[in-house]
This record gives structure tokens, sequence and C-alpha cells, in this order.
């Protein structure tokens, strides 16, 4: 492996030639913190010849490059360098502008204007939207890259504009020379170009993912998925000029999941896809493992990547249930996904993805499917959102051998002793009756105590019968009404107003206005009025007060405990 290492400027590099981010490289990922960290560092510091560390390339072919490390660095320094060139044009120094534009946008061998900086995956907005002198009038798909490109474009403007005041007098047809703008826009793009870093060059693109890998799989720059794209079009070699396979599938990857929150959402599918799969592993050993399958075969990468494509929209169905199509007999699915959400656990992740990915294959019937969830419902609410237990590990690794049990079997009788030994874990795992009805009691909601809101909400749910004619069942568009009235903590803060035994749920109308602030025993005649479910709710006293309150609480903490280990013992 022959490696040229030279120190060189910024506008060296670029009037070297032409830079590609290749296809393994990550899409520009910098936060707003990193951009405005980046635009102190080089410009308000006013340090000579700052150096901002190394850039590591490969030649295709002269006189044009495959970027391997530096292209966050890179790209955002072309963001930079547009903002000045569009700041110069808008003042009306079209010179200056076009001068700073050639370390953009410059003629090649045959005469035609060519990007400097050419990035794959964020093709054409950030060729057209900036990079272009005059913008061209393109449609762009919009995501999480664009995104954060638009982002720090918008920031690094502002930050000119803040830096410059007089840019943000309106220009007129007879535009006038803002001297101190000018000798200010000039000092930005002296210092973005005189920027000195170690100008790394290899041979060939094999040498580049080799230390692709090598520079970053320990930094922290790289995430899991960074890597494990990097290693996958490495091993699938493009054989169409037309159609990368291997590219569009990981995009497709990426867009099935794009619009989900947590920065790290494409490393945990990649974990509880292959923890539901494979075998079990942490997030630090997810990267080897699945480098030593790849390694297994020539055809391993290709299976891999399409697998996870098709996979991508289920695992999203279970990030966000709401935005997936389920036919009417699969609400119960549906519901179930939304609870686990709201009790905030992923321990049980690779299970509920085996369970989906089984029954969307038609291995797995649907009744089993709302059964094996409903059981993982239910325990979760008690182990987690009631009694707050905590995992030494071994609840996510017994999911995971369940999973992969799952995912390996391909007859009904292997199913069922699947779903046997889902039974027989959790049961051995449910928290027991008195810690249960203990932690059950300190559920509380009230105007001022909203933390545990959601959870008293759909606690309440499971009182209110699914068919009943007198009351809407639309959970969502209950509301948790007080049996006393919040209004009396004025009088008595003792009270237990908030607590889980004083409230019910009812739809918004009867709440506000038909109840209000009236005495419980004039609520429980309206109630009746309206054949709210008060027995079902285990509201049935004529006389209210803070000992039925409790005598109530516990009521509901054993009925639902009962439920509970009705349904998974």
């Amino acid at each position: 492996m022959k490696i040229e290492a030279n120190d060189k400027e910024i506008q060296d590099i670029f009037s070297l030639g032409y830079f590609n981010i290749p296809r393994f490289q990550r899409p520009y990922s910098w936060e707003v913190d990193e951009v405005e960290s980046f635009w102190n560092d080089i410009i308000l510091e006013k340090n000579e010849s700052y150096f901002i560390g190394s850039m590591v390339v490969f030649q295709t072919q002269k006189p044009y490059f495959g970027i391997v490390d530096g292209q966050q660095r890179l790209t955002t320094i072309t963001l930079i360098l547009s903002a000045i060139r569009n700041s110069f044009s808008k003042i009306g120094e079209e010179n200056l502008a076009k001068g700073v534009h050639k370390y953009i946008e410059k003629a090649n061998i045959e005469n035609e204007d060519e990007f400097v900086l050419n990035p794959e995956t964020s093709f054409p907005y950030f060729q057209s939207h900036i990079q272009s002198f005059n913008g061209y009038n393109i449609n762009c798909e919009v995501g999480a890259e664009e995104k954060k490109l638009e982002t720090a474009y918008e920031l690094i403007n502002h930050k000119i504009r803040d830096a410059i005041p007089e840019l943000n007098e309106k220009v007129t047809s007879q535009i006038t020379l803002f001297t101190n703008a000018v000798q200010a826009l000039k000092d930005f793009r002296d210092r973005v170009l005189a920027l000195k870093l170690v100008f790394i060059q290899l041979d060939n693109e094999d040498d580049a993912y080799l230390i692709f890998e090598t520079l970053n799989a320990r930094g922290r720059d790289l995430t899991t998925s960074d890597l494990v794209k990097n290693l996958i079009l490495k091993k699938i070699k493009n054989t169409s000029i037309s159609i990368d396979e291997a590219k569009e599938l990981w995009n497709s990857i990426v867009r099935n999941l794009d619009n989900y929150s947590g920065s790290n959402i494409i490393d945990n599918f990649l974990l509880h896809y292959w923890v539901s799969e494979f075998k079990y592993c942490t997030d630090k050993k997810l990267f080897p493992e699945i480098k030593n399958h790849i390694n297994t075969s020539p055809d391993s990468a290709k299976k891999l990547i399409k697998n996870l494509d098709n996979t991508a929209p289920l695992y999203a169905a279970l990030l966000q249930p709401d935005r997936m199509e389920w036919e009417k007999e699969e609400v119960d699915v549906k519901r179930s996904l939304r609870s686990l959400n709201l009790f905030k656990v992923k321990q049980q992740t690779a299970m509920t993805l085996a369970l989906i990915r089984s029954y969307k294959k038609g291995i797995l019937t649907l009744r089993n499917l709302k059964q094996a969830l409903s059981k993982i419902e239910d325990f979760h609410y008690c182990f987690n959102a009631i009694t707050s237990q905590r995992s030494s590990g071994s609840i996510a690794s017994n999911y995971s051998k369940l999973a992969i049990m799952l995912t390996k079997s391909t007859s009904n009788d292997e199913i069922q002793v699947v779903l046997r030994n889902l039974k027989k874990f959790l049961a051995s795992k449910l928290p027991d009756r008195e810690e249960f009805i203990v932690k059950f009691s300190e559920l509380e909601y009230s105007s001022k105590k909203t933390k545990q809101k959601a959870i008293v909400k759909y606690t309440l749910s499971k009182l209110i019968p699914v068919n009943n004619c007198g009351l809407a069942v639309d959970i969502d568009r209950l509301t948790i009404e007080h049996i006393i009235p919040e209004a009396l903590l004025k009088e008595d803060p003792s009270i237990l107003v908030s607590s889980i035994g004083n409230l019910i749920l009812l739809d918004e109308k009867t709440n506000s206005e038909d109840l209000a602030d009236k005495i419980p025993s004039d609520k429980f005649k309206i109630l009746r009025e309206k054949n709210y479910p008060l027995k079902e709710a285990l509201v049935e006293q004529v006389i209210w007060d803070d000992k039925q309150i409790k005598i109530r609480a516990k009521a509901i903490a054993e009925n639902i405990y009962n439920n509970i280990v009705s349904n998974i013992v």
C-alpha cells in the first residue's frame, strides 16, 4: 500500500481537481453545535493557518479523487464558501462572488462546469440548492441528510449576517457598495482558503476501504451503521452503470427509518434485527459479529442487505404503529405496539420484531400474534410501567433467544414451543402481587402532577368495557376526571385528589360540561343516567372520601394484577 502525505491548504486542495464522496461513506451528519463550533474555530478565533486535521483520498483517474476521510469538514467548508459567494453577489460584487465560486464549481478538461465536491448521497439537493451559483429548478427528495445540510447552511448564513450587519439591509436596484461588508467577506474567504490539513493520498479504492475502517473503527465519529454500510458496499461490487443496487437498498432502509426519532435509529435497527435472527450481542460487539458473518460466503452481504431492507418497514411499524396501515382485525396488534412505546421499553424489541416478521411471512397466525403481544404488553406494564424493575440484561437476552427460535421455526409445532417458552419466561420474571399493589397505589395525576398522566390514562382504560354502548370507547379522546374535584385542594391540600383511586376516564364534554366541579354524589347520579360503567370502573359507593379512594386504588390494582396473571400464566 502506497501512502503519500503532505501539508496543504484548502485552496490548494480545491485546485487539485474534483472530489467525489463515495457511496460507502456516511451522509452529512453534523449537528448544529458541530457546525457552530467549526465556524467559531476557523472564523472567530482568527488563527493564521488553522489546522483542521487530515484528509484521506484515493485517485480514480486524474484529476478525480474519492474522499475516504474528511468529508464532513469539506462539505461544511463548501457550505461556508457558498454562503460567502452568495453574500458577495447580494451586495453587487459579482467578480468576487465568481472568484469564490471557482472553488465550488469549475470547468473540466471538456470545458464543462463541474462541481469540485460531489457527494453522491445528497444528490441532487446539495448541488442544486447550495453549490449552484444561480440555482437549479430541481425538485429534490428531502430526507434526513438534506435537512441537516439545510440547517447547517441556514446557520452559516445567519452567522455571516450577524457578523456583517450591512448584509441585513435591503438591496435596491441602485446597489450600494458596502465597503465594510466587502472587506469582512474577504477576510472570511481568506481564512477558509488558508485552512491547513494533512492530505493523504492512496493508490486505489480497496486500500481506501481498509484505511476508512482502520481510521474510524475506534473513533466516536463513525457509528455501527456507518461501518456496516461501508463493509456491505465493499463486498457488493456494483455491476451496473445505471443502477447501484446495494446503494439503493441501503438508501431504502434509511428512507424507511428517516422520520423516526432518535439519532441512533439505524444502529438500533441493526442491533434488534441481528439479535432477533442470528445471535444475542451488545451494540459494541455488533459490527465484529456482522463482519464475521459477511465474510463467511460471497453472497452473505447481498442476502443481508436485502433482508434488512425487507425488515426495515416492520421495524418502523414497531416504532410508530400509527404510521402503518392495519387491517380491521389487526387493531389489537397496533394497540399492543402503541402500549409498549408508551412504557418506553426496548428489551422486547427483538421478540416483537420476530413476531411481526413471522406473521407477515404467513408462518404465525394472527391469533397467536395477538396473544403473544398481549402477554408481552401486560408483562412490561407490570414490570416497567408500575414496579419500575431494572433488567440485568437477562430480559433482552432471553427475548433474543426466543426471537431466534421463532425466526427459525417452519412448522406450527415449533412455533407453539416458542410461545410456551415465552409464556414460561414471562411468568418467571413477573413481579409479585404485593409489590405490584404497593407501587400501583403511588400512581397519581393532577394538573400539577402530570408525569404519570399517560400511564394513568392507560391504566384507567383497562376498566372500560370495549363494547359499552353508553360511552365512546376511543381512548385517545377520553380525558381524566377527578371524582373529588381538584378545586377542593384549595380548602384541604391533604385530600387524595390526585390518587389513581379518585380517577376515571370520560369523554371531554361529560368531563368539562356535565360534571365540572360537582360533588361526587352528583357526579355519580349523572354518570348512572349516562350508563357509565361504574361497576366495571369499581365505583359503586355513594359516600366518597379518602378511605374509599384507598380502597378503590387497591381494588383496581388487584383486579388488573389478576387479569395480568390470568393472561400470562
